[in-house]
């Protein structure tokens, strides 16, 4: 029995996994005050829904054989060296918790952990060369060559979400300019959609996917168009790096699938100008495992 956790910008679960099977979830919503303080949060709530489960299926912390824990940004062994979209620096989480749980513990950066949950059990499972893209709050991701798992040895590296697309452009939570995320984060296009229309940001994904994104208004069509262009040119410029048999999209704009939005997006990617090889195109599929991808992964060893 193992204890999957997946931390988000504003959102973490918790799964009771046992093998590639979730037994049972919980979920929680960061409050606006917990946002403020993001590590007391974390360490607030992840006791809170660790009890829960264990509760629920008559289970007690020793019976648990490993906790693993998937984070936004840089980690290095047991440490959150750097998060923006947390407002983290060189966060202790692993020494932490180890004052709470006798058990194992193990830390990756989010997006790695859901590629290796696609990668051994969902959408690139019978592909070796893969690029995963992680869109959510941010942009995160993984690449793999030959089915191995590419990581560098100081860092957990392959941010993809940082890569620069325009050096002018606006500021990113890691202080750089004209980040890929700033353009084709959910989270960006939900704050830009939302202020085009003059209404709170603070709405579900699903409102904007299934309401504000279909609406006709002009000011929406202008900045979806611009959320399409850089992504089109941020998977490109992954294809020319990587040139991959496979681009999987997870995060939550894998609930995008089979919407017109989804479709443009092909489209885009199959101009003469999106890629430098254009004689064919990577498979383009979205995460199966969907928003649970990155507590299957936080478990896998």
């Amino acid at each position: 029995m193992k204890i999957g956790i997946d931390i988000g910008g504003s959102h973490m679960g918790v799964g009771l996994m046992d093998g590639p099977k979730m037994l049972a979830k919980r979920e929680r919503d960061f409050n606006q005050e917990e946002r403020k303080d993001m590590g007391k949060a974390i360490l607030k709530v992840i006791p809170i829904l660790i009890e829960e489960l264990l509760e629920a299926n008559k289970l007690k912390i020793e019976m648990v054989e490993l906790i693993g824990i998937a984070v936004p940004g840089t980690i290095s062994g047991g440490t959150v060296v750097k998060a923006g979209n947390l407002k983290l620096e060189n966060f202790e989480m692993i020494s932490e918790l180890k004052k709470i749980y006798p058990n194992r513990l193990q830390m990756r950066n989010d997006g790695k952990c859901a590629a290796l949950a696609e990668k051994k059990y969902g959408a690139m499972k019978s592909y070796d060369d893969c690029v995963f893209i992680n869109i959510g709050t941010g942009i995160g991701g993984a690449v793999f060559l030959e089915g191995k798992l590419l990581e560098p040895k100081k860092f957990s590296g392959f941010e993809l979400g940082h890569m620069v697309l325009n050096p002018e452009g606006p500021f990113c939570s890691c202080g750089k300019q004209g980040c890929f995320e700033t353009y084709s984060s959910i989270s960006a296009l939900k704050r830009k959609v939302t202020k085009a229309l003059g209404i709170k940001e603070d709405i579900s994904g699903r409102f904007l996917r299934e309401e504000l994104l279909i609406k006709q208004e002009a000011s929406v069509k202008e900045e979806l168009e611009v959320f399409l262009k850089y992504l089109k040119v941020g998977i490109g410029n992954l294809i020319d790096m990587f040139e991959p048999e496979v681009i999987c999209l997870g995060g939550s704009f894998a609930y995008y699938e089979g919407s017109p939005i989804w479709q443009e997006m092909i489209e885009k990617l199959e101009q003469k100008n999106a890629r430098f090889n254009d004689t064919q195109m990577p498979a383009i599929v979205s995460a199966k495992l969907k928003n649970d991808a990155g507590i299957i992964g936080a478990v896998i060893e």
